[in-house]
């Protein structure tokens, strides 16, 4: 019989285990590239305003440009990988939207409030965890969209960033940067909040 802390970490373990490689490589590419794109926003200069840029403030531009189309390709990958047959982040595992899958949610969200802790997939239904990273994918993907929007109407368009649909993209983009903060933030403090509770999910998840 395993101890209760490392009964803990063997049942999370097994429940990692239902993750693919694909799928944990794509989860790490694009929290890598989400990430990068926040920290280089806080520090680039709006196109509008680079000719009295500084050198950091064009290179950030630059970078939050590159890793932007990185992040929007991996997350086409990942809708891609969603709808294939064999993939273990299917639409209706990231969107348990179903009755059953409500029952889930409602289930999960009970074990949350009897036992002041997020539930694994051993202890719940994981359809709480799923919707929530389901919700994650679709903000990062309005984020890294846009941005490429902005990107083709600003270097392939004859009136560039004075384009009047600049400016509208431009308000989408930043409206759900700013959400994509508070995800990040929630996402974050939810694994720190696993491994306060033994239960180990950072070092499993980036187990390649």
């Amino acid at each position: 019989m395993f101890p209760t802390h490392l009964r803990g970490i063997h049942q999370m373990e097994n429940s990692m285990k239902q993750w693919s490689a694909v799928t944990r490589w794509l989860h790490a590419l694009i929290a890598a590239t989400i990430i990068g794109q926040l920290i280089s926003s806080l520090i680039l200069v709006p196109p509008d305003e680079m000719e009295e840029a500084t050198f950091l403030g064009k290179m950030a531009m630059e970078t939050h440009e590159v890793v932007g189309l990185l992040a929007a390709m991996f997350l086409f990958l990942h809708w891609l990988w969603s709808f294939l047959s064999s993939s273990d982040v299917k639409l209706s595992k990231l969107f348990p939207l179903s009755v059953s899958g409500f029952r889930g949610i409602a289930a999960d969200l009970a074990y949350l409030v009897k036992n002041k802790k997020l539930p694994s997939t051993d202890q719940g239904s994981g359809n709480l965890a799923s919707l929530f990273h389901g919700f994650g994918i679709i903000i990062a993907s309005i984020a890294a969209f846009s941005g490429a929007a902005l990107y083709y109407v600003m270097d392939f368009t004859a009136k560039g960033f004075e384009n009047p649909l600049f400016e509208e993209i431009a308000e989408v983009h930043e409206t759900i940067a700013n959400l994509m903060w508070f995800y990040l933030i929630i996402h974050v403090l939810a694994a720190v909040w696993h491994e306060y509770s033994n239960d180990r999910i950072i070092k499993l998840m980036f187990r390649f």
